[in-house]
């Protein structure tokens, strides 16, 4: 596995990354019903013009997409790996790589508003909640935040 910067070719495989993991991986917390705007939300197109102003990295297995994660100022933003390769380490490889970016930019804390779902990997993972709620497109979110000086 190679864990590299997205590249305008990857908009599609992102995409899909991102859409199946929500429709798989987060219908156990959420609807489908409250997940499809966002689903919806994620086309090649949208991921494409997001990714011009994040710093994105993605999971690349013999030129297969797997999993993707960006920084957004101090923001970690759409972390998703494919269901079929959760819980191999390549999410946990994914946040180190971007953590390791956030640290050499001169960032201290990094924060994300998690789903449900990701809740208990993050904290795992040395991320603290830190009070923030809120009822975003799909449902619940919870923010957390990490030091990562």
């Amino acid at each position: 596995m190679i864990i590299r910067n997205f590249e305008p070719k990857d908009a599609a495989a992102v995409s899909f990354v991102i859409r199946e993991t929500m429709q798989v991986s987060n219908s156990n917390d959420y609807s489908l019903e409250r997940l499809k705007p966002l689903i919806e939300y994620f086309s090649p197109e949208k991921v494409l013009r997001l990714n011009q102003d994040r710093h994105c990295l993605v999971a690349d297995i013999d030129n297969h997409i797997v999993g993707t994660v960006a920084l957004e100022d101090s923001e970690l933003v759409t972390f998703f790996v494919l269901p079929d390769y959760q819980r191999k380490g390549i999410g946990t490889q994914l946040l180190q790589a971007i953590e390791k970016i956030a640290f050499e930019n001169k960032i201290k804390h990094l924060k994300l508003e998690a789903s449900i779902t990701g809740i208990p990997y993050y904290e795992k993972l040395g991320y603290y909640r830190t009070g923030f709620v809120k009822d975003g497109t799909a449902g619940k979110q919870i923010g957390l935040e990490k030091s990562i000086f």
